[in-house]
C-alpha cells in the first residue's frame, strides 16, 4: 500500500498545520516589530492615496481633452477653420498623450489645409502618425499627408506617403490611387499615371473620380477602360402580376 493511501494516525493529527504555524510566526513578528508594521501601514495608505490621485488626474485630463475636442469639432463643422485649427492645435500640443489629444493632430492638419497652410498640416499629420492608430485611419492620414506634401512641391515625399497609404487596407484606397496617379502625372511619369487612372476606373467604375480619370487618360494619350453599362432601376409604373 502506498504512503498516500495510509490511514492518518492520531500522531499525524496532533502535528501543527503549516499554515497555522506560519500565521503564528507572522503574528509573533508583528508583535515584536510594531514600529515597522506601523510605518508599513502608513506607507500603504500613502500608496493608496497616490493611486487615487493619479487616477483622478488621468480621468480629469481625459475629460478635459474630450471637451476641447468637441468644441473644436463644432467649429470645424461650422467651417470656422481658423478657430477650429487653433482649438485642435492647442489640444494636440497640451494633451497629445490622451486619445482625443492624439486625434486632434489629425484634425489640426485638415483644418490647416482648409486654411491653405500645407506646411503646418504636414507637421500635424506627422505628429499623428507617430502615435498608434488603425490601418484605415493611417491610410487616410497618409493620403492627407501626401496631398500636403504635394501642395508644398515635395513630389517625391508625396509619392512615398501615397504608396504607403496604398499598401494599407482601408476604404480610401481608390482615392489614394487617384491621388497617386495625379502625382505621377505631375512628375512626368505618364505611363504610370495612365496605369493608375485605369486601375481606379477598374476598381471604382462609378466612383466620384471616374470622369476625371477618363479625361486624364485621354489627355495623356491613353485609352480608358470600357465604361460600365448603365444601371436601370425598377420601373415604378410596372404592374405586379403575381
Amino acid at each position: 500500500m502506498s504512503a498516500r493511501a495510509k490511514r492518518i494516525s492520531q500522531k499525524d493529527l496532533k502535528q501543527p498545520d503549516e499554515f497555522v504555524t506560519a500565521t503564528g510566526r507572522v503574528v509573533e513578528w508583528a508583535r515584536e516589530n510594531q514600529e515597522t508594521v506601523k510605518y508599513g501601514a502608513v506607507g500603504l495608505v500613502a500608496l493608496l492615496v497616490a493611486i487615487v490621485a493619479v487616477s483622478w488626474w488621468v480621468s480629469s485630463r481625459n475629460a478635459n481633452a474630450n471637451h476641447q475636442f468637441y468644441v473644436a469639432t463644432e467649429l470645424y463643422k461650422a467651417e470656422q477653420w481658423q478657430e477650429a485649427y487653433d482649438g485642435f492645435a492647442k489640444l494636440s500640443d497640451d494633451l497629445g498623450g490622451t486619445d482625443y489629444g492624439h486625434l486632434a493632430a489629425l484634425y489640426a492638419g485638415r483644418a490647416a489645409m482648409k486654411l491653405g497652410q500645407p506646411a503646418n498640416a504636414i507637421d500635424f499629420y506627422r505628429a499623428y502618425l507617430k502615435g498608434s492608430t488603425t490601418p484605415s485611419i493611417e491610410q487616410l492620414a497618409r493620403l492627407n499627408l501626401g496631398r500636403a506634401l504635394q501642395a508644398t512641391g515635395d513630389t517625391s515625399g508625396a509619392k512615398s506617403e501615397l504608396e504607403n497609404a496604398q499598401s494599407l487596407a482601408g476604404p480610401a484606397k481608390p482615392e489614394v490611387t487617384l491621388e497617386l496617379a495625379s502625382v505621377e502625372e505631375a512628375s512626368g511619369a505618364s505611363e504610370r499615371a495612365i496605369e493608375l487612372y485605369s486601375n481606379y476606373l477598374e476598381d471604382s467604375p462609378r466612383g466620384p473620380g471616374k470622369d476625371l480619370a477618363r479625361s486624364r487618360i485621354l489627355a495623356l494619350g491613353g485609352t480608358p477602360p470600357a465604361a460600365p453599362s448603365p444601371q436601370f432601376g425598377r420601373n415604378p409604373l410596372q404592374i405586379r402580376t403575381n
